[in-house]
């Protein structure tokens, strides 16, 4: 029994062992959409604040983890009494809530990543927002890219490119629309996100998981794609 439980640790570490620590932090590029469909009025609210952290093996996504979060503070529906509604007590009270989050906990679909070609996937993991949170699964496009001449104009490092696609019901979130805008505030809301992200200088940027739940050590061979999380394999997208 010992022994299946020392190569079964000893496969978890190699998987960790050559994950590599993607970051999407500051790039206005970067953003979110919020889309309502109601009878009376069609609206989208755009966030171009995003931040994102994964640890992700592309060779193997069995272990894949990861978080992103969303500031609604700067949600704009090009109206902007309408966007202080939006931000107001009454309906996503950002002061109290300022971002939706997910918070990546396995990947499906796919077993690997290809260099630059788009991998269609699911994503598991948890959303908040409003201050609930529920399971969902969302269909996702995740595009690896080994670092090159042409992405290096990108910017530099390994690159992650990750679009999106859900729905949430407002309801489900505690969000009750007033009765002032029924019929111009849809109950399902369509969230899409796209981003990239890159593993260059993943352990000077700033993570956005929290205060350093996680320790990412260069490697002995010293190669920048190739990291090690600390004892117990902590997650860099939890706050315990």
């Amino acid at each position: 029994m010992k022994t299946l439980k020392t190569i079964a640790l000893l496969f978890l570490l190699t998987l960790t062992i050559n994950a590599q620590t993607f970051q999407a932090s500051g790039d206005n590029r970067n953003q979110a959409t919020f889309e309502s469909n109601a009878p009376l009025e069609d609206i989208v609210g755009l966030s171009n604040e995003v931040e994102a952290v994964a640890m992700i093996n592309p060779a193997d996504l069995s272990h894949a983890m990861g978080k992103v979060s969303v500031n609604l503070n700067v949600l704009k529906t090009g109206i902007d009494l309408r966007d202080e509604h939006l931000r107001g007590e009454m309906w996503l009270n950002t002061t109290k809530f300022p971002s939706a989050e997910f918070k990546l906990k396995s990947i499906s679909g796919a077993s690997s990543l290809t260099d630059s070609k788009a991998t269609d996937v699911k994503l598991h993991g948890a959303f908040t927002v409003h201050g609930v949170t529920k399971e969902i699964v969302v269909d996702a496009q995740l595009t690896y890219f080994k670092e090159s001449a042409a992405t290096k104009g990108k910017m530099a490092g390994n690159l992650l490119k990750v679009k999106a696609n859900f729905e949430i019901k407002l309801g489900d979130y505690g969000v009750m629309i007033p009765k002032m805008v029924v019929g111009k505030l849809d109950e399902n809301i369509k969230v899409s996100i796209a981003f990239i992200s890159t593993d260059a200088g993943s352990k000077m940027a700033g993570n956005p998981c929290g205060a350093n739940p996680c320790s990412p050590d260069m490697h002995k061979d010293g190669n920048k794609d190739s990291h090690k999380m600390d004892k117990g394999a902590c997650n860099p997208c939890s706050s315990k």
